[in-house]
């Protein structure tokens, strides 16, 4: 991901404020401003924040509730802040406005889908 319209105190700070949620389980795998990665500190059973795979394994990345959390942390810190991210589906502009920090999308396969918002413990 890409930060665009903020520094890197603005990150480092919504990652302040989204691990007051998690447990404080949630970190930078890469931070080379302006681009980004989340993960997590552990996967052990007494943590959150982390992704599970379509095979139920827990794999050490955060999940859509820590992205979308965070993403809401930054715009609340720096609402003229956005987010340009890539996936499968091509590039999005995440913004406060547009609501694009919430969007789901199936992670599984044709046959075993599994959708983002389902591929953790958080909830």
């Amino acid at each position: 991901m890409k930060a665009r319209k903020c520094t890197i105190a603005d990150l480092q700070e919504a990652l302040r404020l989204t691990n007051k949620d998690y447990k404080d389980n949630i970190k930078f795998k890469r931070l080379d401003f302006p681009v980004f990665t989340l993960t997590v500190k552990s996967t052990s059973d007494n943590t959150v924040g982390y992704r599970i795979g379509n095979t139920g394994r827990k794999i050490s990345a955060a999940c859509w509730h820590v992205h979308g959390d965070f993403f809401d942390n930054l715009f609340s810190i720096n609402p003229d802040a956005y987010i340009i991210t890539s996936s499968g589906t091509g590039t999005m502009k995440i913004t406060k406005d547009n609501g694009k920090n919430w969007t789901d999308r199936n992670i599984g396969s044709f046959y075993y889908p599994m959708m983002y918002s389902d591929a953790c413990d958080c909830y």
